[in-house]
């Protein structure tokens, strides 16, 4: 996979249309603009509430997306210099998670990891 340099211009989590929690980091790269990030769905519909829940999946998401951006709360991380991970090149690069600078002690997080754990 490969690295793109970026700048963290807004993070936050949100509840979409029909109620789906997801969070969205959107940052700028000097070369290809600015990009959004996530827009993953944290929660799952239960048939036995007729509506939708939170998981184990998404609580874990959003701790390792705190601890990544190392921030206490989502909105803090604007302005961060972070790794965005993923594939492709220029305006077909896809995310597939982040990572800290070395100098901020480097953790990553890649998404379909966190998934692979939680969703069977």
């Amino acid at each position: 996979m490969k690295q793109q340099l970026a700048r963290v211009r807004k993070a936050k989590t949100e509840i979409k249309e029909r109620g789906i929690l997801n969070f969205f980091v959107t940052v700028d790269y000097e070369d290809i603009g600015t990009q959004g990030l996530g827009g993953i769905s944290l929660d799952e519909y239960s048939e036995e509430h007729k509506c939708r829940i939170g998981t184990a999946y998404g609580c874990e998401m959003l701790r390792q997306l705190l601890l990544t951006l190392d921030v206490d709360d989502l909105s803090e991380a604007k302005g961060k210099m972070i790794w965005v991970i993923g594939e492709g090149s220029g305006l077909s690069f896809k995310p597939r998670g982040i990572k800290q600078l070395k100098l901020d002690g480097g953790k990553e997080m890649i998404f379909d990891d966190i998934a692979k754990e939680f969703i069977k």
